[in-house]
């Protein structure tokens, strides 16, 4: 069912457009596809020319990317797909093919090689999925709402998150140590020189940039090709008094040569002349501003982009109160799955090349013959990429790249794709950084962030956000039709400057006009829709820029106060001949990005339009990421409840894939009876999602205390009935690994006489093949999958003739219990027999059990009621839940009332409800509906004791709502032990309910029983590690007791008499470590009986 027509209040036809076309992962599979498709051809190119000659040339042609695909260890290969890879643990990657030419002594030769396997995103183009119909998805138990966007490495699957870095090739004003200065990150593949203009005290202006530091500007424009003083000021076109004292302090500069002489004796170069002058040269070429070019022509350019930028350097010395923003989304980028990758394929590629020129060169002093095949084959390329993706250490030093994906429920998955980190660590305080900046509007939802160290620094994209990928546009064409416009190239022309991606490409004297012509040729298609075109006036310059990993937003472009979006439009999009893709293509929505936003003005709604208006926003609900858009009535929820609302729905119990009878997954459970909610936003339906909650009736009252601070009371009959009933699955896997000289795992029953038999009890699930049967009942030490494994080191073989293996089988956790649910029986990668089984465990909600809204209300359940006692209306309707009406005022979460009295209409009158936040149903037209079905307006009902079964004196509000079922269960967390493992080093209880630890009674709890004076329990307590130390009574040292000859003595004045004290053997160790630091510890003793 879906909301129903005149239930809606507004029609949200465009979002709904937008969803139904666009996946919420897009960027992250768009990304990937251009690396694949273009990315790693350019970087093979670039790799060429900066390979050096030597007398073995090594040349790299075209590079193509197959499909996924296996190797089995019998040589046969086939196409797998994700869900194979998932069940045998194997890695989804696609082979890489590169043709490798080598020429040496005029010889040459050309081969296509295999150099190793690249990891693929599920999804992408790349991807065996992709281009399949529903029906063969099932085919291949896949499940259809699958999104897609992540890897999946030895089985397992991982997220790529998306993160955040300041823009390259982009000037930044900024103060350090209270002087101004402008930097630049110049970026070319896999370079990123920051370079940075600052002067001194005397005026002169002074670059620095790779090894060169405070080099004078002019020396620097001279050395680059412009000699003249006039072309110097022309370029820069600013008059003032410091770029005077500039020109005058180096006038008698004259040529390139002296220029460079007066840089190395900056830097104190050493050598010959001819020497240093190629050295300086190649530095130029490389090492400054290289995202304009390395080659010798490109200098001059990059003279004039320097001048560029020393004017802007001028401009803000002249009102230094103007820096750049670093927390402007304009000067920040996203980078996603395939810049990433494309960082990990340069390193590897290079290391690769590196690799197969060494072993060339030592086979050619050897003058043996050799297959270019055995030599490029290396798995280093394949497992360092792997690893990469597995662990998540990137090159660069960074760590936390790649994530494992939250598989609670759907919402979870889609949460986690939609992620955006940002680089700066979580323990500085960054106040600014974690702020919402007002750029962040449509682009980042404002709510969903964590709590905690991480809060504003990992963000969400919004629902109709889109990261820039790459454009296809060629340059010199757009500067041509720049030119066209209007735009001169001549530097005698005045008037502001034009940037294209941070390259200075010419004048154009009226700003406006031209960038309004561009912008109309954008929207007629002649450029991509991801050109971003500034005017910034305050500089006075045009910035065009097509960089990749800016996050941009769709707008409707209005004229002169009036929409291009006609109800004739709305009209075609109803019907469904016109899709959102033919909205862009025709002008009526365009894409902004952050500074182009600059020189907009956005209305909010229709009626809001005036002639100065630029464009209109498409929805009201679009400033919200994609799981906050589904709080009903989130416009009366407080802000920070709505943040733990989100993140609530994040962890709520439900359907996480429709395909999980044929997955097994860790730390997963299915609700058995989810279901969809009654009141909803609008988003809910053309998402699609899988359900994850419940709806449940809910009256707002006390009941005997059981529901204090923020406790429910559940109706045990709703409980009995099926209410939040949910399964846990843990998998248990085991593999028959080989080992050297032919000894091997074997899954079987484990004899008697192996070393570390367990109980006969608890091997009596195994059925002949060592794996129990489906649905045994196991309960903790039962064995779920029995193996033996042959002794590992030689000191094991000593004892080979009486037990020679070992036993290694898979045993249930401590204080769990479950079902066998199924077992899989397969191969890994190695042709190894691996057996994975999954087992399931019922859990029925207890005391204990956590349960939330999305309003972020979340409780613990305190009691449950038999259904005859719980309080019931005049109608003998019971609630489920009973919750307490004083978590409602403090916490100001007004759309949790609203949502019952919707919840109750939309009940009673059969209808699904329109909670969408900011234009949901008005509370009026629910209260007039509740009138007519002939219920009090206000919600409140006459309620009846369930005990006593009188009129209760106040009218309770009672309605309907959807409540969510935490993964955080009472039975993973319910912990206790008496005596059991230790630590070797303290011999105190080991830690952690994994691994059979104890509960600490700490220092403050001791404490707690001292003021209780029970001393009797504290003493039994505390000599868990109790030990007995000889000290000698009259020195108070520690004494020897000697076995042998059966006495003590104290080595440090011989006596005898020594007495036995029982000290804690934590602080034993303590007297150890002491006197290992040769200090002399001596105890004074008393005598306890005095």
């Amino acid at each position: 069912m879906l909301i129903e027509k005149q239930n809606q209040k507004e029609e949200h036809l465009l979002v709904k457009k937008y969803l139904e076309d666009h996946s919420l992962v897009e960027s992250n599979i768009v990304s990937f596809n251009n690396f694949i498709s273009h990315r790693m051809q350019e970087i093979i190119d670039e790799l060429n020319e900066t390979m050096p000659k030597e007398d073995i040339e090594i040349k790299l042609g075209k590079i193509k990317v197959g499909k996924p695909q296996i190797i089995e260890a019998d040589g046969s290969s086939h196409m797998i797909t994700p869900s194979e890879a998932r069940i045998r643990g194997l890695t989804y990657a696609a082979p890489v093919n590169v043709e490798i030419t080598i020429k040496q002594f005029e010889q040459m030769e050309s081969h296509e090689v295999e150099i190793g396997k690249i990891p693929i995103i599920v999804k992408s183009e790349s991807c065996n999925l992709s281009g399949m119909t529903k029906e063969q998805l099932i085919e291949n138990y896949i499940d259809p709402l699958e999104p897609g966007g992540y890897f999946i490495i030895n089985g397992n699957e991982r997220i790529m998150v998306k993160t955040e870095d300041l823009a390259e090739n982009q000037p930044f004003i900024e103060r350090s140590k209270g002087k101004l200065m402008l930097r630049l990150f110049s970026k070319r593949g896999s370079y990123r020189i920051p370079i940075s203009i600052t002067d001194t005290p005397d005026g002169i202006v002074e670059v620095s940039f790779s090894r060169f530091k405070n080099i004078p500007i002019v020396i620097m424009l001279k050395a680059l090709g412009m000699i003249k003083e006039s072309d110097i000021a022309k370029y820069i076109g600013k008059e003032n008094d410091s770029l005077i004292v500039n020109l005058y302090e180096f006038a008698n500069i004259q040529s390139e040569r002296e220029a460079m002489l007066a840089i190395s004796e900056k830097t104190s170069l050493q050598g010959t002349e001819k020497e240093i002058l190629d050295r300086i040269k190649q530095r130029l070429d490389s090492y400054f501003l290289p995202h304009i070019g390395l080659r010798k022509e490109d200098r001059i350019e990059k003279a004039i982009t320097l001048c560029k930028f020393i004017k802007q350097f001028f401009i803000a010395k002249e009102n230094p109160t103007n820096l750049t923003d670093k927390d402007h989304y304009a000067n920040k980028r996203v980078r996603m799955s395939g810049d990433l990758l494309s960082d990990l394929f340069r390193i590897n590629m290079n290391i690769l090349l590196r690799d197969i020129q060494h072993s060339l060169q030592k086979i050619q002093k050897r003058k043996k013959f050799y297959s270019i095949k055995t030599i490029a084959k290396s798995t280093l390329f394949t497992h360092r990429i792997e690893s990469a993706i597995a662990t998540g250490n990137w090159i660069g030093e960074r760590t936390g790249v790649t994530q494992n994906m939250d598989k609670t429920n759907y919402l979870a998955v889609l949460s986690g794709l939609q992620r955006v980190s940002s680089m700066l660590p979580g323990e500085q305080e960054n106040f600014l950084a974690r702020t919402l900046h007002p750029t962040h509007y449509g682009r980042f939802c404002p709510v969903e962030t964590p709590e905690g160290t991480e809060i504003g620094l990992r963000k969400n994209l919004a629902i109709l956000a889109k990261i820039s990928t790459r454009a296809d546009l060629d340059s010199e064409k757009l500067i041509k039709t720049l030119v066209n416009t209007g735009m001169k190239k001549e530097m005698e022309s005045e008037g502001s400057d034009v940037f294209f991606n941070g390259r200075f490409i010419g004048h154009v004297e009226n700003p406006v006009k031209f960038v309004m012509e561009l912008r109309e040729k954008r929207r007629h298609g002649e450029f991509p829709i991801e050109l971003s075109i500034r005017h910034n006036k305050q500089i006075d310059n045009v910035l065009l820029s097509t960089e990749v990993g800016r996050v941009m937003r769709p707008l409707i472009i209005t004229d002169s106060g009036r929409s291009r979006l006609t109800e004739e439009h709305m009209n075609l999009l109803r019907d469904k001949s016109l899709k959102w893709i033919d909205l862009i293509k025709n002008g009526i929505i365009e894409y902004l990005d952050t500074a182009e936003e600059e020189n907009a003005l956005v209305a909010l709604e229709g009626k809001d339009l005036t002639p100065e208006h630029t464009h209109l926003e498409i929805d009201r609900i679009d400033l919200l990421g994609v799981v906050t858009s589904l709080v009903p009535y989130a416009n009366y929820d407080q802000s920070s409840r709505l943040n733990r609302g989100s993140k609530t729905q994040k962890q709520a119990l439900g359907l996480y894939a429709a395909n999980f009878h044929c997955r097994i997954d860790t730390d997963v459970n299915i609700l058995h009876y989810p279901q969809k909610p009654i009141v909803r936003s609008f988003v809910y339906d053309t998402l699609n999602v899988h359900p994850a909650g419940q709806n449940v009736i809910v009256a707002v009252m006390t009941h005997e205390g059981y529901n204090i601070e923020d406790a429910l009371i559940l109706n045990k009959g709703s409980v009995e009935r099926g209410l939040g009933r949910s399964t846990y699955f843990r998998p248990y896997s085991s593999t028959e690994l080989n080992y050297a000289g032919g000894l091997k795992d074997e899954i079987v029953i484990p004899e008697k006489d192996v070393s570390g038999y367990r109980t006969e009890e608890s091997y009596k699930h195994l059925e002949d093949d060592g794996v129990a049967y489906v649905e045994a009942k196991l309960n903790s030490g039962d064995v779920v999958i029995g193996k033996i494994s042959p002794p590992k080191f030689l000191s094991e073989v000593r004892e080979i003739s009486i037990k020679a293996k070992k036993e290694a089988s898979s045993v249930m956790r401590q204080e769990e219990q479950g079902i066998v649910d199924s077992v899989f029986i397969t191969e890994d990668e190695q042709g190894n027999k691996a057996v994975r089984v999954r087992t399931r465990d019922l859990r029925i909600p207890e005391l204990g059990d956590k349960f939330a809204t999305y309003h972020g209300q979340k409780g613990v359940i305190g009691a449950i009621i038999p259904e005859n006692d719980v309080p019931f209306t005049s109608k003998g309707v019971r609630p489920d839940i009973i919750f307490n009406p004083h978590s409602i005022p403090g916490r100001m979460t007004v759309g949790y009332l609203i949502e019952l009295l919707s919840g109750k209409v939309g009940c009673l009158s059969g209808k699904i409800m329109d909670g969408t936040g900011f234009s949901g149903q008005k509370v009026e037209d629910l209260e007039e509906q509740l009138k007519q079905l002939g219920f009090r307006e206000d919600g409140k009902e006459t309620i009846y004791n369930g005990i006593t079964g009188r009129m209760m004196s106040v009218k309770i509000y009672i309605g309907n709502m959807y409540y969510l079922k935490l993964k955080y269960m009472v039975s993973n967390k319910l912990h206790a032990r008496a005596s059991g493992k230790v630590t070797l080093l303290t011999r105190q209880p080991i830690e952690g309910r994994a691994k059979g630890g104890a509960l600490r009674l700490g220092e403050m709890e001791q404490q707690a029983l001292v003021a209780h004076g029970a001393s009797l329990l504290l003493k039994e307590r505390y000599d868990s590690d109790k030990v007995v130390l000889p000290i000698c009574m009259k020195c108070g040292a520690v004494a020897i007791e000697d076995n042998l000859r059966n006495k003590m003595i104290c080595s440090l004045c011989g006596s005898q008499e020594i007495e036995p004290i029982e000290i804690s053997y934590a602080f034993k160790l303590l007297v150890d470590e002491i006197q290992s630091l040769h200090i002399r510890t001596k105890f004074n003793l008393k005598n306890k009986y005095e």
